[in-house]
């Protein structure tokens, strides 16, 4: 009896973890534009286009959510263009160091005060350029864009934690089976 209730627990076990990785599995395909083979993750669609055409398809939106003049136009849209040449060039730096070797912490400090002088410079630049109510509005939408890449971030880490938490269950599972 003892050992027919182990078979039937150790059953049930089996059919809640196959349902559990089908569930997951399911999960993947609805993601699979953002994802390339292997679970790595796919370039972003900016990526793709030249720094010229970064730096228009990003003025033409700014155009349509703040209402920019002309004037305006075109002196956001070199603001746009140095601002892509600058991320094209530390895109293809990192792709670079990727083979290379990792950052030591200076390193990574030091881009990290790099990058946040940039989007300060940014920033005043584009005070300059916009109205009070324009900037206001721009501000608000940076800031619901940098929130939601922030959260997917936070979500991806803690998908990650989970799915290596599982996995480690798993494992212990199996050694006990076997034993």
């Amino acid at each position: 009896m003892k050992k027919i209730t182990f078979i039937m627990v150790l059953m049930l076990g089996i059919l809640t973890i196959s349902a559990q990785e089908k569930q997951r599995d399911s999960k993947d395909t609805k993601h699979k534009t953002h994802r390339k083979k292997g679970g790595k993750k796919g370039m972003h669609k900016m990526a793709k286009f030249t720094p010229e055409q970064i730096a228009v398809l990003q003025t033409k939106r700014m155009t349509l959510a703040l209402d920019l003049s002309d004037a305006q136009q075109s002196k956001i849209e070199m603001l746009n263009l140095k601002n892509a040449e600058l991320i094209q060039q530390k895109r293809e730096e990192r792709k670079d160091k990727k083979e290379h070797s990792k950052l030591s912490p200076e390193k990574k400090y030091a881009q990290a005060n790099a990058k946040l002088d940039h989007q300060i410079k940014h920033k005043r630049a584009l005070q300059k350029i916009l109205s009070k109510d324009q900037y206001a509005q721009w501000s608000k939408m940076h800031k619901r864009k940098s929130h939601s890449l922030k959260k997917r971030g936070t979500q991806n880490a803690q998908d990650k934690r989970t799915r290596i938490n599982r996995d480690d269950r798993m494992e212990k599972r199996e050694k006990t089976m076997k034993s």
